[in-house]
């Protein structure tokens, strides 16, 4: 007898072209979460204003995003699919605003960097640029336009996840290269401009590419009648329960891995790549270690990944699986805290960078039942309400996280500025009150240690009460289905 065809299976070019799709968000977002307030302080040539700057930016911007991303999610809810889909036209033109602001922010012209008021005229447009771009981008939308399948959306989650832990990994030799390139010109803010704009303008062209390969096959059109409405952002935190538990959970626990990587490449530079006595970086030194550093928080991240859909099964319900990695991540926050306070993890970079990957590698499995909760959450709302408002949601889940990597930042910028961070942008040389150095470093570890720990235990207790599970799962699938 012959099987019947899944419908519902998808092709190479469906993982492939998401896969590509997701590579320029990934490198922006990265180069934005572990580089983005360094490169400020220490090679923009921008001096003591750096600090104050970024921090005061990222702080404006958060607010900006409260009125700025439901609008944006609203914007897509309301729009007709069309010729190339619904969300494919958002996806492209959020590749380009995304390529260009990141180039913007990474590469401060040198003639306007005795001008703060022009320097911050030129990085704020370059954020807001960059952070517009990057609320358009929502491919968990895409994921849920193309099957109805939770096993098929779960292996679309890995190749994204995958390519921006590659990602990661590139950019762990980050200074590696900007100091080759370096090499040549003999000026690190030149260097560091020039290395990023390659780098993301070779993946928006992967990326654009990739978005063109992805077709969307279920699509509610807009109700005429009861459209979508901007108001409809409070009715859904009202009424679906579901995506309220994981949203109170998720801004909690998501500090997690915003505090962790905002605080790993400073701590492993000033604990273990500097001359505390005269404020030195040894440069091939912290490009090594930065290089180690990164391979230890996205290695794990890789395999965590890759290994997460045959352990998921071994748990059944993603709910419970996520509420254990929770834990793990949890604990190895904790214990880094501790060593911190011993005075064993200052001197020993392989105890370390140890506890980092644990946490990397505990995150890196949770991205799967993380990520399918979080389109259940947008087939709940329509399986309970009768409406699709799943941008809405997407965009709340976005804004958090945003939130999340800006106050992880913004945590560090006024750590920098209480201790009177100052470096020579030329020569990476520490210029300020070197005494200062080992107050730092316990507010680093404090900031990735002690608070994730605190955050993640309360995040943990919040979800025990998510209302999803394996039955209603099954009703969700069969009504949606029709």
């Amino acid at each position: 007898m012959k099987k019947a065809k899944n419908s519902e299976r998808l092709g190479f070019k469906a993982y492939f072209g998401t896969t590509a799709m997701s590579l320029n968000e990934a490198m922006t977002t990265s180069l934005m979460t572990s580089f983005f307030l360094m490169y400020l302080t220490d090679y923009s040539g921008i001096g003591a204003l750096a600090a104050s700057l970024g921090t005061g930016l990222l702080v404006f911007a958060r607010v900006f995003d409260v009125i700025n991303d439901p609008i944006e999610g609203w914007i897509m809810d309301r729009a007709k699919p069309g010729k190339y889909g619904k969300y494919k036209p958002f996806i492209l033109v959020s590749i380009l605003m995304m390529t260009i602001g990141v180039a913007a922010l990474f590469f401060v012209p040198s003639g306007i960097t005795g001008s703060p008021a022009v320097v911050c005229i030129w990085v704020i447009l370059g954020y807001l640029l960059y952070d517009i771009g990057n609320s358009f981008f929502a491919p968990n939308l895409m994921y849920r336009a193309m099957t109805l399948d939770p096993d098929a959306r779960g292996r679309l989650l890995i190749g994204p996840r995958l390519i921006t832990m590659v990602a990661g990994m590139v950019l762990s030799a980050l200074m590696v290269i900007v100091n080759g390139v370096n090499a040549g010109i003999n000026n690190m803010h030149t260097a560091f401009g020039i290395t990023v704009l390659l780098l993301v303008g070779v993946t928006a062209v992967v990326s654009l590419g990739g978005t063109a390969m992805v077709k969307e096959k279920y699509q509610a059109e807009p109700d005429e009648d009861d459209p979508v409405k901007l108001t409809d952002y409070f009715a859904m935190l009202k009424e679906n329960d579901a995506m309220r538990c994981r949203m109170l959970s998720q801004l909690l626990t998501g500090f997690i891995w915003s505090f962790l990587f905002a605080a790993v490449m400073y701590y492993a530079k000033w604990a273990y790549c500097a001359d505390l006595t005269t404020g030195a970086v040894d440069n091939d030194k912290f490009g090594m270690m930065s290089m180690v550093a990164g391979m230890m928080s996205f290695l794990p991240l890789i395999i965590g990944t890759a290994i997460a859909a045959p352990l998921m099964k071994l748990f059944k319900s993603p709910e419970k699986f996520h509420r254990l990695l929770l834990l793990v991540q949890c604990v190895s926050c904790g214990l880094m805290f501790v060593l911190q306070i011993t005075g064993l993890l200052a001197r020993s970079y392989v105890i370390y960078f140890a506890c980092v990957g644990l946490c990397a590698f505990a995150i890196g499995v949770d991205f799967m039942p993380d990520g399918v909760m979080n389109i259940e959450c947008m087939d709940y709302d329509i399986y309970k309400n009768g409406k699709d408002r799943s941008a809405l949601n997407n965009a709340l889940s976005r804004l958090i996280n945003k939130a999340q990597n800006a106050l992880s930042a913004a945590a560090i910028g006024i750590l920098l500025t209480a201790v009177g961070y100052i470096v020579d942008s030329a020569t990476d040389t520490y210029i300020g009150e070197l005494s200062n150095i080992p107050s730092m470093l316990n507010g680093f570890i404090l900031i990735m240690g002690l608070l994730p720990c605190v955050l993640g235990v309360v995040g943990y207790l919040i979800f025990r009460k998510y209302p999803i599970n394996d039955k209603v799962r099954a009703e969700m699938k069969e009504k949606l289905g029709q």
